[in-house]
């Protein structure tokens, strides 16, 4: 038995009363004491701890699930990005280099900043760019995505179609990643951007697909781009996952103009 009592002295920390001490979160009294750390890297370094409130403790807590979830995305964009998701056209696509030319891209361009600059992943915002092909929708929708990661927060940027043949794929008993785990990782992201709505090969699975992705994802920061109208995608989409794209929390941004990739045309 002596062994392990001196097992157990090398693991109970030396602690030395300090002072007493007002929590600034809680308000409670609390015992500050000088520790010895008793094991680990930082073995034998003094440190201060408290006892006497629980502050510290979900301080902790939430650093921990914070840095659980960015290991998370950070997996999930490793899996989108090595598939190729993201078209390379839209690799570098910033505000910066967006280029309009009317006043609906201008006011298009104005919202999507304004949605990096005010972001609050709890109060959920949701955006649908709306318009004729090569007006800067897909363009506004990646800049979103480089601009909330870049404050820190999770953004993931997928095609749709793309996205839905990522489902199919998973289905392969030899896929490295399974239907739950997809889901279960877009639902991790602070923002999610489905681009090209709409345009899917319309099916009885992917009308079903698309809702439960849509579905999951309400309370959550969500950014869509579409080709269709916003009645045509009504018709395209069904009533049911429509009025979860566009509801009290969405703002529908049409945007109009020539289709900038056959400028040089």
């Amino acid at each position: 038995m002596e062994h392990v009592s001196q097992a157990m002295k090398q693991t109970i920390p030396n602690m030395t009363f300090l002072r007493w001490e007002t929590c600034h979160g809680c308000k409670k009294e609390t015992k500050v004491y000088n520790m010895e750390i008793p094991i680990g890297p930082r073995k034998g370094e003094i440190i201060e701890t408290k006892v006497g409130c629980k502050c510290e403790d979900i301080r902790l807590v939430k650093e921990s699930l914070e840095t659980r979830n960015k290991l998370k995305v950070k997996k999930m964009q490793k899996i989108f990005d090595n598939h190729s998701l993201i078209n390379k056209d839209l690799q570098q696509a910033t505000f910066k280099n967006y280029q309009p030319s009317n006043q609906s891209q201008i006011k298009a361009q104005r919202i999507a900043e304004r949605f990096v600059e005010v972001f609050n992943k709890d109060k959920s915002i949701n955006l649908v760019f709306s318009g004729t092909y090569g007006v800067g929708k897909s363009h506004l929708a990646k800049a979103i995505t480089d601009g909330v990661i870049n404050k820190g927060h999770s953004a993931i940027f997928i095609s749709v179609p793309k996205l839905l043949t990522k489902f199919r794929t998973s289905y392969n008993k030899d896929s490295d990643i399974s239907e739950g785990d997809l889901i279960d990782i877009l639902n991790s992201a602070d923002v999610l951007v489905l681009d090209d709505l709409g345009a899917e090969k319309s099916s009885e699975w992917s009308w079903e697909k698309l809702f439960e992705i849509i579905d999951s994802r309400q309370g959550l920061h969500t950014v869509y781009t579409s080709n269709f109208a916003p009645d045509d995608l009504r018709e395209k989409l069904g009533e049911r996952n429509f009025s979860r794209v566009v509801n009290r929390e969405t703002t529908v941004v049409e945007i109009d103009g020539n289709n900038y990739r056959l400028s040089n045309f």
